[in-house]
């Protein structure tokens, strides 16, 4: 005796066990499940039929545009039918008679002119025993993923053609990247992003309105999160037999999907080197590029003559693990979007671009603060800055550019602002900052003024005190607001800091050794410099 439920009329079409077959009309009722099919001999048998059948007619027993559909459609829908299998013809269904099987939701489906017998020869099985359907699930898809999907698109398009039910792909943030927009709105209302963060996932099963949704994590690491998780609605009647089947072939789909991941991820990885080492190749040698390098840099479409427009961007802070190669990524789009053409590449602890021949450069800085916020939005938690250099020629000038930018990106960390962008221009207060900053041995000096701080508090809460104290003009109240602290706490850590330190924070150039070094003291500089 079978014990597994029943499939549904979906399911059995999905199996693509008839060719060329149309849902002519009661779509809603696809859902239904099928407990027998049977060839269908005259119109005044259906209501003698059991519960769940479907039936199948011949072009000759019922036609498509005849009365008797009518009453076929009637008695089916009092007999607890599952659907209706017609003969299509080249005249269309009437509307009333659509109607009429959309209002009982009872599917009417159209299929070439097949003797009836065939179509139950076909579907008896998999009617009687589930599990082979569910079977032939599995077997689908270990053939259709037997090598890597091309795209996140092909995946979601691939398994759901062998689900037959809506499949989207989303990211550990449960931000859409393929596939059905419905669903994906289905599963945000039901899930929190933190639910996709955790290492070592496993497939999960949530309620969600009123669907379950089955969701697999694709995993590159073992011990790490899940990159990517294929999320999919489960109809309410599979269970069992065909349930267990339909999870392996997610599990399919994903391991496969993985490969893909990884095998790019590898390539990127390879890419991203070798334009690395071609980028320091550059940077660093004193005279001009020799031949070979020219080459390679002309084969990656790098333009080294011309006025070159430096930027640099660093991460300053981040409460969560990110990808770098994807975070590039998103910047390059964000500043594609902005007209900015860039190809980020790794260099030290951040991405440097440049941009050649740039008619207006004053407009870059605005166009990097407008993309790095963009990022951040999408990064709850996630903080950025980036400095641009100025404008020299040729490879030489590239260097310069290169050297200016760095700085004005750690002057720009020093800030602890949003999208925090700093231009050194040639003549400006930025460029004795950013000269201030990129000097190790001033570095190491503001380290040592500030070491009896770090000492007593590594959390970093007098500095940051202290640094916000004279960046609000030596307010309390200011400074209070700007930490979230009350402006008592704030004079009792000015206190302490003044005890600690051997300055005198109303001496002039005391109180200006110490706002500098306040704000270069926390910055994580290159440790190359």
């Amino acid at each position: 005796m079978l014990t597994a439920a029943p499939v549904t009329l979906r399911q059995l079409l999905a199996l693509d066990l008839i060719d060329e077959y149309e849902v002519l009309a009661g779509e809603d009722g696809l859902h239904r499940p099928v407990r027998a099919v049977v060839v269908g001999s005259a119109v005044h048998e259906i209501s003698e039929l059991m519960a769940g059948s479907v039936v199948v007619f011949s072009r000759e027993a019922l036609a498509v545009d005849s009365l008797a559909l009518d009453l076929a459609i009637r008695l089916a829908g009092g007999a607890g039918l599952s659907g209706i299998v017609v003969a299509r013809s080249s005249r269309q269904v009437p509307l009333v008679t659509r109607r009429l099987a959309d209002r009982l939701a009872l599917p009417l489906i159209g299929i070439d002119d097949a003797p009836p017998a065939a179509v139950v020869t076909a579907l008896d099985p998999y009617v009687r025993a589930p599990e082979i359907a569910g079977l032939r699930v599995l077997a689908e898809a270990a053939r259709r993923f037997q090598h890597p999907p091309g795209s996140a698109n092909a995946l979601t398009t691939t398994l759901g053609a062998t689900i037959g039910e809506p499949v989207c792909l989303v990211d550990a943030e449960n931000r859409l990247v393929a596939g059905d927009p419905g669903l994906h709105e289905l599963l945000g209302s039901a899930i929190s992003p933190e639910l996709l963060f955790g290492p070592r996932p496993v497939p999960l099963t949530i309620r969600a309105g009123d669907h379950d949704l089955l969701l697999q994590p694709v995993v590159v690491d073992p011990v790490g999160p899940a990159v990517y998780w294929i999320a999919i609605r489960l109809p309410d009647v599979l269970s069992g037999a065909l349930l267990d089947p339909v999870r392996h072939a997610v599990g399919i789909a994903a391991l496969s999907f993985a490969v893909r991941v990884a095998s790019d991820a590898v390539r990127a990885e390879r890419e991203t080197q070798r334009r690395s080492l071609l980028l320091n190749e550059i940077l660093e040698q004193p005279d001009d590029p020799g031949r070979r390098t020219l080459e390679r840099a002309a084969a990656l479409g790098w333009r080294l003559a011309g006025r070159h427009t430096a930027v640099l961007t660093l991460v300053s802070s981040s409460s969560g693990a990110f990808r770098p190669a994807a975070l590039a990524a998103e910047l390059e789009e964000q500043l594609a979007a902005r007209g900015v053409a860039a190809t980020l590449i790794e260099r030290g602890e951040g991405w440097l671009f440049w941009t050649t021949d740039t008619t207006d450069s004053r407009a870059l800085p605005n166009c990097v603060r407008d993309a790095l916020s963009a990022v951040e939005m999408a990064h709850p938690g996630l903080r950025l800055c980036a400095g641009v250099g100025d404008a020299h020629t040729g490879a030489t000038g590239l260097r310069r550019s290169s050297e200016e930018a760095r700085r004005a990106a750690l002057l720009a960390q020093t800030t602890h602002r949003s999208a925090a962008v700093e231009h050194v221009d040639v003549t400006g207060t930025r460029r004795v900052l950013a000269n201030w900053y990129g000097s190790v041995p001033m570095r190491e000096a503001a380290a040592e003024l500030l070491a009896p701080l770090t000492e007593v508090d590594p959390s970093g809460d007098l500095i940051r005190t202290l640094r916000t104290y004279l960046d609000s003009q030596q307010s309390a109240k200011a400074t209070g607001a700007r930490l979230g602290v009350h402006r008592n706490t704030v004079m009792q850590r000015m206190d302490r800091i003044g005890q600690l330190l051997t300055v005198d924070l109303e001496d002039p150039d005391d109180r200006l050794a110490v706002h500098l070094a306040a704000r270069a003291v926390d910055i994580a500089w290159d440790p190359a410099d």
